[in-house]
């Protein structure tokens, strides 16, 4: 059976088993909607000119196929995934094994891209906040492959998937949207990498030739480097409501030096007055003075869950 896609002259055709059609039915009719999140997002489905769609198999997951994706669920979030493997996976596809995040990072994020513009802010900051939970759960870990022998090490969850994902997720918050989105766009239309093949290096290429941003130190962290920072915090506040904050970090693993990276704050008032801040950490001991509009009574890190830390402070 076949899902219209609104404006389009291809379809999704679903090929499932005859005893399971309701419930198919039922699941794949998002995927019209999400294919146009997708294409709004970044560019028009890159097969458009053939189709897409699903085959029910006998396996719990699923397995991304150009143009027919493998099921073997009906999950909104399955569906996302294998379907954002035709952009970054199948179109653009990661040049070495090393780079599989290339490949799942991406198809991990756009499961929160999902959520976050079909359920909003909160339920995608909920779910960034599991992939956290997670990706600290053990205190090293890179997301580049560095034994390219092993499937377990390839596929690996938290580092391939969660922790490819929030590298995504941190370059989106530390450039701004624009810079984001335009970045992507850039790296899935050059034409040495379309319907080719990309390393780590090329995306980055992307991501700072339109923001103007130097990512050497943030690949050397974060995609290179293993394990995540905690940080703590000292406050104080003047008569004036001049607050005074000093910044440490300590980090899990002893690859990284520090983790240069901006960090958001929450301010509460006596009277549940809030603000955010955004404090741009580059080195231990670091102090910010910053008038506020009320007496301060709490202090929030990383509210809004876009750093992937953990133990603060």
């Amino acid at each position: 059976y076949s899902d219209p896609v609104e404006n389009e002259s291809f379809e999704v055709l679903n090929y499932v088993y005859p005893e399971n059609l309701a419930t198919a039915q039922a699941g794949t009719a998002i995927t019209p909607r999400i294919i146009k999140l997708f294409s709004d997002l970044f560019e028009p489905y890159p097969y458009a000119k053939e189709k897409y769609g699903h085959a029910q198999f006998g396996w719990g997951g699923g397995m991304e196929h150009t143009t027919m994706s493998f099921m073997g669920s009906w999950g909104r979030q399955l569906i996302a995934h294998e379907l954002a493997h035709q952009w970054f996976g199948n179109k653009v596809t990661c040049g070495s094994w090393e780079d599989i995040w290339l490949n799942e990072g991406f198809a991990s994020y756009l499961e929160g891209l999902t959520i976050e513009n079909f359920d909003g802010p909160a339920s995608a900051q909920t779910w960034r906040n599991s992939l956290i939970n997670n990706i600290t759960s053990v205190p090293d870990g890179s997301t580049y492959v560095n034994d390219t022998t092993s499937d377990s090490r390839i596929f690996n969850q938290r580092l391939s998937y969660r922790k490819g994902a929030m590298i995504l997720h941190m370059l989106r918050y530390k450039l701004g949207d624009d810079h984001f989105f335009r970045s992507i766009k850039n790296y899935l239309a050059d034409p040495e990498l379309s319907f080719g093949y990309a390393r780590t290096a090329d995306l980055q290429k992307h991501f700072e030739t339109v923001s103007g941003t130097d990512l050497t130190e943030y690949f050397k962290d974060w995609f290179l480097g293993e394990g995540f920072p905690s940080y703590s915090l000292i406050w104080s506040q003047d008569p004036g409501n001049r607050l005074t904050l000093t910044v440490n970090q300590t980090q899990s693993h002893a690859s990284v030096d520090f983790f240069e990276m901006p960090l958001q704050i929450q301010i509460t008032g006596e009277n549940g007055q809030k603000e955010i801040l955004r404090l741009e950490i580059t080195q231990n001991n670091q102090s910010f003075t910053i008038a506020t509009p009320f007496k301060v009574t709490n202090i929030e890190i990383d509210p809004e869950k876009h750093i992937i830390s953990k133990n603060n402070g």
